[in-house]
Parts: C-alpha cells; sequence; structure tokens
C-alpha cells in the first residue's frame, strides 16, 4: 500500500486533456471540458470578458500585499452579509456597482478606498473614459492630478491575464464569497456536512481547508454565473488605442546542440548508395522494387542536401521537406514490410498515372507553369507503357493512408512525431502562419494578440531529424539489398 501511495506521488501533474481523455465525434476529438462550457457561451472568457469587470480588485491584490487585499475583499463581502435581505448585492463587477443604488455604491466604494494606499492604487482607474459609475468613483477617490501612466494596469494584467493566477483566483473568489453571503448561491452536496464544510472553505479563504480542493471549486463556481459584459470589450478597444504594442525581444532559438551531418559525408554516402545501386541491379528492364527503394533513398538524400544550404534548415519549407522524408520513410517501410510484387508495381503504377494528369491538365491550359515542363511528364506517364494504357488513381495506391500504413509498418513513432505539425507547413494551416510570420505583443493590454515580424521567424533546425528519417531509409535499403552499412548521422 505505501508503494502505491509513493507512486502516485510521483505522477506529474497536469493541466491538459490527453488525447484517450477526450472524446471522439466523427473526424473531431473534443476536450472533456468542451461538453460543460460551449465555445460562444457568454462570459465564460475570462481575459476577455471577466478579466475587465474585476479592475479594482485586480489592482488591489497585484499592487497589495495579498493578505491586505483579501481583508479589503471580505469586508466588502460582510457589508453585503450586513445588509437587510432585500437589499443584499452579489455582482461585485465594475458594472454591477454602477447599477447598486447610490447609498449602496457610496458605501462599498468608501470600503474599496478607506485607505491612502488603496486610493493610490485605485486612481488609474480614472484614466478609463467609458469606465462603469465614473462619477462615482472620480468624487471617491478625489485625485487632484492623474498622471497618464498604463504601467499599473499592465502589471495588473499580466499577472491576472491567465484565470488560474494566484491573483486571479483570489478576485474570483471574492465574486463567490459575496454570492454566498448573498445567499445566491446554493452549495448542494448529498451530505450537509459536506456542503458545511465547502462553505466554511469559501468563507475562510485561503487559510481553512484543502487549498488546492477549494481553488478549483472557484474557479469552477465562478465562471458559471459570468454573463456578457458590454463593458469589458470597451475596455480592451481603449487599451488598444492609448497604449502601443511592445515588441518582443529579438526570436533566436536556444538549445542544446545536437549533431546532424556534413555536406561532405552526405556526398560520400549519395556517391556510395549510387555504386550499391548499380552492384544490386539484376535487370535493364521495369524493376519496381529496386526502382523504388533506391530511388527513395537517393530522392531524400537530395532533400537533405538541400536543407544543408546555408540557413534553409531553419525556413518555412524546411518543415515541408521533413514531412516529405518522414512520409518517404513510412511508405518504404510499408512496402518493405509486405515485400509483394504487385505492390511495389502499385506503388509505381500510381506515380505514372499522377504524371499523365499532370500532363493532360497541362495541355489543355493557356497558362503554363514555369516550375515544370511538358516533356518531362510526357516523359514519366509513357516510360512503363503507353501513357493511354494508364490509368489515373484518385484513391490512395494501396487504399489506405498513411496512418494506418506507419501501424502496419511498426513505426507509428515516426508518424506521430514527424507528420502531423509539419503538414501544417505544407497545408499553410493557420498554427504554421502564426507560429512563422508572427510575434506576440508584449503589452498585456493588448491581450496578447498577434503582431507581424519584421521578417520570418528563424525556426527550430531539422537537420538532426531529418538525419535520423533518411538513415532509417538507409537501414531498409540494407535489408532489401545486403550490405550497405553506411548512415549520414555524425556522433
Amino acid at each position: 500500500m505505501s508503494k502505491k501511495r509513493k507512486r502516485q506521488k510521483q505522477l506529474p501533474q497536469k493541466n491538459y486533456s490527453t488525447i484517450p481523455e477526450h472524446k471522439r465525434q466523427g473526424k473531431k476529438l473534443i476536450p472533456p471540458l468542451r461538453e460543460i462550457f460551449e465555445k460562444d457561451e457568454p462570459g465564460a472568457s475570462w481575459l476577455n470578458e471577466r478579466l475587465p469587470e474585476m479592475l479594482w480588485a485586480i489592482l488591489l491584490v497585484t499592487h497589495l500585499p495579498r493578505e491586505y487585499a483579501i481583508n479589503v475583499f471580505r469586508q466588502v463581502a460582510v457589508y453585503i452579509e450586513k445588509l437587510p435581505k432585500d437589499d443584499q448585492f452579489d455582482d461585485v463587477t465594475h458594472t454591477g456597482l454602477a447599477n447598486l443604488s447610490p447609498e449602496h455604491l457610496d458605501d462599498v466604494l468608501s470600503i474599496i478606498t478607506a485607505q491612502q494606499e488603496q486610493k493610490e492604487v485605485l486612481v488609474p482607474l480614472l484614466l478609463l473614459d467609458g469606465l462603469p459609475g465614473q462619477e462615482a468613483w472620480i468624487k471617491t477617490l478625489n485625485a487632484d492630478n492623474i498622471e497618464d501612466d498604463w504601467s499599473p494596469f499592465m502589471v495588473a494584467v499580466e499577472r491576472t491575464i491567465d484565470h488560474q493566477t494566484q491573483e486571479s483566483t483570489d478576485c474570483r473568489w471574492l465574486k463567490v464569497l459575496c454570492q454566498l453571503v448573498a445567499g445566491k448561491l446554493r452549495i448542494g452536496f448529498e451530505n450537509r456536512e459536506d456542503s458545511e464544510q465547502r462553505a466554511k472553505e469559501i468563507l475562510y479563504y485561503p487559510d481553512y481547508g484543502n487549498l488546492s480542493r477549494i481553488e478549483s471549486f472557484i474557479r469552477a463556481t465562478e465562471i458559471m454565473s459570468s454573463s456578457q459584459s458590454e463593458w469589458s470589450a470597451k475596455f480592451w478597444d481603449e487599451c488598444l488605442t492609448k497604449t502601443p504594442c511592445l515588441l518582443p525581444d529579438a526570436n533566436i532559438i536556444k538549445g542544446k546542440l545536437v549533431m546532424g551531418t556534413t555536406a561532405e559525408r552526405l556526398g560520400e554516402v549519395y556517391n556510395l548508395l549510387i555504386e550499391h545501386t548499380h552492384k544490386t541491379r539484376a535487370t535493364s528492364g521495369v524493376d519496381a522494387r529496386h526502382d523504388t527503394v533506391f530511388g527513395m533513398g537517393l530522392y531524400c538524400l537530395g532533400l537533405l542536401q538541400e536543407l544543408l544550404r546555408v540557413g534553409n534548415c531553419y525556413s518555412i519549407s524546411a518543415r515541408t521537406t521533413l514531412r516529405t522524408i518522414a512520409e518517404c520513410n513510412i511508405t518504404l517501410a510499408y512496402l518493405a514490410k509486405k515485400d509483394d510484387a504487385e505492390l511495389w508495381r502499385s506503388y509505381r503504377a500510381y506515380g505514372s498515372g499522377r504524371a499523365k494528369l499532370a500532363l493532360l491538365k497541362l495541355n489543355e491550359s493557356d497558362d503554363k507553369p514555369s516550375y515544370v515542363d511538358a516533356q518531362t511528364l510526357e516523359r514519366i506517364a509513357n516510360e512503363d507503357k503507353w501513357q493511354e494504357l494508364v490509368d489515373i488513381d484518385f484513391s490512395h495506391w494501396d487504399k489506405t493512408d498513411l496512418r494506418k500504413m506507419s501501424i502496419e509498418a511498426n513505426i507509428k513513432d515516426v508518424y506521430d512525431r514527424f507528420y502531423d505539425w509539419t503538414s501544417t507547413f505544407t497545408h499553410g494551416h493557420w498554427g504554421a502562419i502564426r507560429d512563422a510570420v508572427f510575434d506576440t505583443c508584449h503589452n498585456p493590454l493588448h491581450r496578447l494578440h498577434r503582431i507581424p515580424r519584421q521578417s520570418v521567424r528563424t525556426l527550430p533546425d531539422v537537420v538532426p531529424d531529418t538525419c535520423q528519417l533518411v538513415d532509417k531509409i538507409l537501414e531498409i535499403v540494407s535489408q532489401l539489398y545486403p550490405e550497405f552499412p553506411h548512415r549520414i548521422t555524425l556522433e
């Protein structure tokens, strides 16, 4: 039993759902929380909608000692609890306070600004043109000179931009506490003792009970009672207008240097593979197996040669090259595992059919592209047999897909590691675009929005991974046509 407890303590904590924890719906994987919180549910976003509504509390908890700020929050809750039942309220957001009667609003603001240090921390609120209840705040804070200094907001938002930080949780606790004391929150456990225990944990937060458990309860409860805010959108628009974007430092990839290969070594292996091609050739006729094995090896070595040109290995196109080599590795491993003559021919015939299709489309086009010529396509389409006898197959050459092939060939790890993310660069999906040409603005008042980079980001080096894949391909070459012991990776 003790060993079991020890193993449980060593398990790493995570704040994300694993792939098996997602629910499959058709061709989508749905995370567990999506079933609880819909994407467009009003108020669901802490950053976009709920954070601005709690700015007064956020300023206090980020610029004053935590115990001091929490004591102020508790005084607000005590005031609400002591009100006659019909006068009690639970909404302490900026919009909620602005909707109170003048008497209650003045009372709450007098608690929030009771001491001079509290007033000094809250004065930046007067910079906001559209602040709900602005006149009452101006009257209470009574500030003569207001500096046009947005840095207090920047600090406060930076520390609460994540909905799970300590400061964010403290402000969310305030909202839950006020709901509880106003009788708007019912804690409904089957066991009455459990309900009373949870109520005590909220009332005496953060000094009572299981803090980790109660913080999770606070965050889950606070979001359920949130609503959409008009003021929040105005706040973010005003911040964007009145404060500048802040560029990050130079984006330089840092990490452990991993050895790949050299142009000299690559050229040496390339020539050795050509020699081995000649040594193992058995016919001058069509040999789909031999041509595919050595052709794929030389093709991937050629791709790697291009990557070794200055700067190429850090480029956007390098990710596409890595994807291509991963696909070649999976395809060759699958063909080698099956090692069926008809399958080798099917792979080759499929390629001839695609060349024929491209040729026919090219001949019908008035605007000829520059990257290919008709003679090349015609030669490939007619190489094995007359193109009029060549089928055009729009499905996969083995009626399967790359993922299934990787499983069949026992190299699913190659697919998982190298295919999905590189495919986003090949297809120009948003993730690749975001990674390459946008930076994150370092002004927290801009909600970590995206700003274009002055130049494309220097991406991580693909050469070590590419060398690993090419060596796997060369290993398959050696298995099918022994002996070829040469590899390109330098230790």
